[in-house]
């Protein structure tokens, strides 16, 4: 193993090399440099420009014949056999190389990443298609089953099985509306009414606080939304105005309520949100799904019309927030 001695030397050689290799190139600089102006000083200058004249351009063509021709038989010049000029020059080479190399790596990955994004789109869509072309496939059949079974009846068999088909799918659609419409209003009664009270009297938002009971209705919240203490003597004249203000009277028997229930702060949410759901409903169908028409006019800003915006329900109109729309699911969002 080397000591730093002699590191030492070899560090000082090789530098005492590249001095000396240095000094000869920068000698052979100056010779050339000094045959050059000779050179120029003792011939006249060749115009290198093409001449239009066909003897001046012979003349031309000559005379850089003859400089080929005697330049041509001269040895060319190399560095000493122990000079680092070689090994500088190649290792200038393996640089750039490495270089350009590292750079095309560089590139080709990004070109690779590019690659494979699109070949996952593809293969996608690809999978899409086939899912497309099975059910396209099964829906042909199906189709080729009926005309099948169709073509074999006669023209009031085929009307009466469609009439037959038609009432089913109308009483089917009509049980299951109807539960829907159930397990909608059981929803609203036991969970969401509740909540949308609280997020009226100024309590949080639907969904922060699931369970909101009867006193924390009656007792109001702060302006920082908590729950106020329960007074053990509450004034009922104060919380029916209360009620007035926020939700107005109570509306005559129209099948929500009964003429017997009391009108408190959930009730009041619960009439509220179902008359601002038939409503929208109602608009929706009378407009065909769109147009102005499918708009509500919004006497105030409910939490009912806040909740339903916040859950993707409805929207509102987009250069006017006092009227509000349910989502044409089957359509597209207004920006």
């Amino acid at each position: 193993m080397a000591t730093s001695s002699q590191k030492s030397r070899a560090a000082a050689s090789y530098a005492t090399r590249l001095d000396r290799t240095l000094k000869a190139l920068q000698d052979r600089v100056t010779e050339q440099e000094a045959l050059l102006d000779e050179l120029r000083a003792s011939t006249a200058s060749v115009d290198t420009e093409r001449s239009a004249d066909p003897r001046s351009h012979l003349l031309q063509l000559r005379a850089l014949t003859a400089v080929y021709e005697t330049l041509t038989p001269q040895e060319p010049w190399l560095p000493a056999a122990e000079s680092p000029l070689p090994s500088l020059l190649a290792l200038r080479a393996t640089n750039t190389c490495i270089k350009e190399t590292q750079e095309c790596i560089t590139q080709t990955e990004g070109d690779l990443k590019e690659a494979q994004q699109q070949l996952e789109k593809e293969e996608a869509h690809f999978s899409d298609a086939k899912l497309i072309q099975a059910d396209l496939e099964t829906r042909i059949s199906s189709f080729q089953d009926d005309i099948d079974k169709r073509t074999q009846k006669s023209r009031s068999q085929v009307v009466r099985e469609m009439m037959r088909e038609m009432e089913e799918k109308t009483t089917h659609y009509g049980q299951e509306t109807g539960k829907l419409v159930t397990i909608f209003n059981e929803f609203i009664d036991d969970h969401l009414a509740a909540m949308l009270a609280a997020e009226e009297l100024g309590g949080p938002i639907v969904g922060d606080i699931l369970d909101v009971d009867e006193d924390m209705l009656e007792a109001g919240f702060s302006s920082q939304g908590k729950a106020k203490r329960l007074k053990t003597t509450g004034n009922p004249d104060r919380r029916q105005r209360r009620i007035d203000e926020i939700w107005g009277p109570k509306p005559s028997d129209n099948g929500l309520f009964v003429s017997e229930e009391p009108w408190d702060e959930k009730r009041a949410a619960t009439a509220e949100m179902r008359e601002l759901i038939e409503q929208l409903l109602n608009s929706l169908v009378e407009a065909g799904g769109t147009g102005p028409g499918a708009y509500v006019e919004l006497q105030r800003e409910s939490a009912a019309a806040r909740f339903l915006i916040r859950a993707k329900v409805a929207q509102f109109h987009p250069n006017d927030a006092r009227r509000l729309r349910l989502v044409d699911f089957g359509g597209e969002l207004e920006d």
